[in-house]
């Protein structure tokens, strides 16, 4: 998705309510066609009485790159980790310095983000990723009926097995071997975790793919073709 003044608006206002406890006023929102950051705190400042005065904060998300709803969260999240430790007046060493890493891995760990230290574009970043791959995804159906999807590392495939079935609001999941390079946007999961999508985004990448069926310790593709929309919880 591309973002928006209302994606930046919504997820501004919801995240600091569940993260930063409603203690943010709100920002100015603006839009950039920058390529080379997807999202950037700025605000002006002045020296009063040899004390830093800040004010004008805006937060800007660059409509130069289509990245995932969840991965354009992380990156309000990031910015508003910026505008807090500067809005508090806290310390840190540097603009990602312990007391922002200490915030980014606590959200992480408590709200089950994926927030990086950077929000800078690389060319890595800037180009699609189309090297072929075998992914072993898992795709949840929630009960709001929107699709999760998972690559799941091999090395945890028999554990997550068992375990993707009981996320919270995940009313049914499929196993589904597929190689399009489309999903080698979404990293590669070692805890039970689902990537929101679409039945719409998903299907046309699901064109060759294979149930994946569990037999004992063995998991194997089923026996025959299947039809793309087969594949979909």
């Amino acid at each position: 998705m591309i973002p928006s003044l209302s994606f930046i608006k919504e997820a501004f206002s919801r995240f600091n309510i569940s993260i930063f406890n409603s203690e943010l006023p709100t920002p100015k929102f603006a839009l950039t066609k920058a390529r080379t950051f997807r999202g950037k705190l700025v605000y002006s400042w002045k020296s009063r009485l040899g004390r830093r005065v800040y004010s004008d904060f805006e937060i800007r998300l660059s409509i130069s790159f289509d990245l995932r709803q969840e991965e354009w969260e992380d990156v309000v999240i990031h910015e508003m980790i910026h505008y807090y430790i500067t809005y508090k007046r806290l310390k840190d060493t540097s603009s990602h310095g312990p007391l922002f890493r200490k915030m980014m891995h606590a959200i992480n760990t408590t709200h089950g983000r994926n927030i990086s230290i950077s929000t800078r574009s690389t060319d890595e970043q800037r180009e699609p990723d189309r090297q072929v791959r075998a992914h072993y995804l898992c795709l949840g159906r929630l009960s709001d009926g929107r699709l999760g999807v998972a690559p799941v590392a091999k090395t945890r495939l028999h554990e997550l097995w068992e375990r993707m079935p009981t996320i919270p609001g995940v009313e049914a999941v499929k196993w589904v071997g597929a190689i399009d390079p489309w999903f080698n946007r979404f990293p590669r999961v070692m805890t039970p975790k689902l990537y929101l999508s679409s039945d719409e985004e998903a299907l046309p990448h699901l064109k060759g793919g294979v149930i994946l069926e569990k037999s004992g310790n063995v998991i194997r593709p089923a026996g025959r073709r299947f039809a793309p929309e087969e594949l979909l919880p």
